[in-house]
């Protein structure tokens, strides 16, 4: 049992964590759910440890957390995905085939998740999905180092190789609007937001967009 000390401490590597996962700063994510699961092995900070690891794309060591919690809760929704995403990843197609399925049958009304279970099904569009993702964390990766305009290229090519990506598109709409280049920002905000109309994440670059297009 955990001292009170602890306790606070814990909380608060906890959520400063999950604050820096926002700002995609993974790194350092990682090194404060690595501390915070050293004082409480909950399954809160076992997820919040893999999903870094995922974003470092260290697929391997995020899947023995994820397949931890899977034991004791196989129907958690988030971390079926990630199981799924964890698998595809890394080309166990028929990992990840089982991952979606099941959560195809968990969650009937979530019409993404058969789209994705098409997609490990089909030997050219998965193959096509990991190139896309191995590109993101690429831009990622220069994005945190400040090359945007190179972290755009890179962008623009994961969006050749999966379109249908809404999360690749909404960040080709923001750095669209750091360069300044508000008309294009717009014009990928809102196919982002047709593909994922009830994701509130995506109408931010909408308002933003059009804020500075009615300043010109």
């Amino acid at each position: 049992m955990m001292s009170f000390f602890e306790d606070l401490t814990e909380k608060r590597l906890r959520k400063k964590g999950q604050k820096l996962l926002i700002r995609n700063d993974f790194k350092k994510a990682h090194l404060l759910f690595q501390k915070a699961i050293l004082l409480n092995n909950s399954v809160e900070n076992k997820f919040n440890l893999a999903v870094t690891l995922l974003s470092l794309s260290e697929y391997s060591n995020a899947e023995k957390y994820l397949e931890n919690i899977y034991a004791e809760y196989p129907e958690n929704e988030l971390n079926l995905l990630a199981l799924a995403e964890c698998s595809i990843m890394q080309k166990k197609w028929d990992e990840a085939i089982k991952f979606y399925t099941e959560a195809v049958s968990l969650f009937p009304n979530k019409k993404a998740y058969n789209q994705y279970l098409e997609i490990a099904k089909d030997v050219v569009a998965r193959e096509k999905y990991v190139k896309a993702k191995e590109l993101f964390n690429d831009a990622t990766v220069q994005l945190q180092q400040k090359n945007d305009k190179k972290a755009l290229n890179i962008l623009m090519q994961a969006h050749d190789f999966f379109p249908q990506d809404a999360t690749i598109i909404n960040n080709i709409a923001t750095l669209y609007i750091m360069l300044k280049d508000y008309n294009k920002a717009y014009n990928f905000a809102m196919k982002a937001v047709a593909l994922k109309p009830d994701d509130p994440r995506f109408q931010t670059n909408i308002k933003i967009t059009k804020r500075k297009l009615r300043k010109k």
